[in-house]
């Protein structure tokens, strides 16, 4: 059975569906590369929820559970810890704060200035978010990933995106590469925190950024030869 190698859902721990139903296509658990402005480093282990077994992945009850009562990407601890994930590279705006929930979840952090940067003085610090997709900020951090040859997904939550100019990373460049390189892809929409973490002046939303970058991960996988 064929899957549509890109999936969209509105919150981010409500991709964890996506990425079970890929693990079931899966010899071993999957990798995920996330982009973020947040680091997803967040115990899944709240809010009532019981540490799922190792193989909690076989059952969709469960992980459909999990997705009700999970929040604030408390996703990537849990889908750790049933088997969904081998494990989680985060690229994140926001600097570290804490532990991670889990042993398998790393944090990267582009080479750019502070989050108030871009709240404080979103002018200067447009130039700086028009790049957070390209080379000189982006390939230090996934040079590896490039050259993986295990299944895993690329996550972009929207919000990563604080410009519409952001989107405009050339066919060449790492991003395109991640793209054509990932097995699956999920795209969360996150429609709040596109609105509050935008620059002034800009237009983009949750739901634009989703419908854009999904027809771009289409055209780059269909031209490539690797649509899935």
């Amino acid at each position: 059975m064929e899957h549509s190698p890109v999936s969209a859902a509105d919150l981010h721990h409500q991709v964890l569906p996506f990425w079970r139903a890929f693990r079931e296509e899966c010899a071993e658990a999957p990798a995920v590369v996330t982009l973020d402005f947040h680091t997803d480093t967040l115990s899944g282990l709240r809010r009532g929820l019981l540490a799922p077994p190792p193989d909690g992945w076989k059952e969709p009850e469960l992980v459909a559970d999990a997705v009700t009562r999970l929040h604030h990407d408390e996703h990537f601890d849990w889908a750790l810890r049933s088997g969904i994930l081998s494990s989680a590279t985060i690229i994140a705006l926001s600097p570290q704060q804490g532990p991670c929930g889990h042993s398998g979840i790393q944090v990267r952090r582009p080479a750019i200035p502070e989050v108030d940067f871009f709240l404080n003085d979103p002018e200067r610090a447009r130039c700086t978010a028009d790049a957070l997709t390209g080379d000189a900020l982006l390939k230090p951090l996934v040079k590896e990933v490039l050259d993986w040859r295990k299944p895993w997904i690329l996550d972009v939550d929207c919000d990563f995106f604080l410009t519409a100019g952001a989107l405009n990373f050339p066919d060449d460049s790492c991003m395109a590469e991640l793209i054509r390189r990932a097995s699956r892809i999920t795209l969360s929409r996150e429609s709040d925190w596109v609105r509050v973490l935008r620059l002034p002046g800009e237009t983009i939303t949750g739901e634009s950024l989703a419908v854009s970058l999904s027809k771009r991960c289409f055209s780059l996988k269909k031209r490539d030869g690797v649509l899935l």
